[in-house]
């Protein structure tokens, strides 16, 4: 397998893919273009599970187990991030330092814990609203844009941290 897109996955996902090999800078900064290739996996997967499902389980259910399915795949990546961007945003007070600070720190405040509920309770009512129009294209493509996204961001954003998870994707 390719060794960025090794990297994509591991980064990306909790799916156990073997690293056989040690991963430099320039592997990690290459792997973000197969980020949107990632989300295909994420997308195929859902669009197998909806497809299995959809004549057998109730809208709802199914959109929990969607859910949940793309939560435990992805290790909720996206969750720890929005949970530390509300707390730093709320608790910041527009100080660089301390909102820095507040991202590093691995407890959640009341606010990230409000804002991730508030997130997941969005995702849950639109897959239940895919899951009962039948529009299953929208499991496929959500992640491959979501992912596709972050290409975007590194481009046009700067990174704040040097030393940062994020740094040798910026730099590369």
């Amino acid at each position: 397998m390719n060794r960025a897109f090794t990297l994509a996955l591991v980064f990306l996902t909790r799916i156990p893919v073997p690293v056989r090999f040690t991963p430099q800078a320039e592997d990690w900064g290459r792997s973000v273009l197969y980020f949107p290739l990632v989300g295909l996996v994420i997308g195929a997967a859902l669009v197998a599970l909806y497809a299995v499902f959809h004549h057998l389980l109730d809208p709802g259910v199914l959109a929990v187990l969607l859910l949940t399915v793309w939560t435990l795949a992805t290790g909720g990546l996206h969750l720890d991030g929005l949970a530390d961007a509300a707390d730093a945003w709320i608790g910041g007070f527009g100080d660089r330092e301390k909102t820095l600070a507040i991202m590093k720190d691995p407890r959640s405040g009341p606010i990230a814990i409000v804002v991730v509920v508030l997130v997941l309770l969005a995702k849950f009512a639109a897959l239940q609203t895919v899951v009962q129009n039948g529009a299953w294209g929208a499991l496929l493509w959500a992640p491959v844009l979501g992912r596709a996204f972050i290409l975007l961001m590194l481009i046009t954003t700067p990174y704040v941290r040097p030393e940062g998870v994020a740094t040798a994707h910026a730099e590369y």
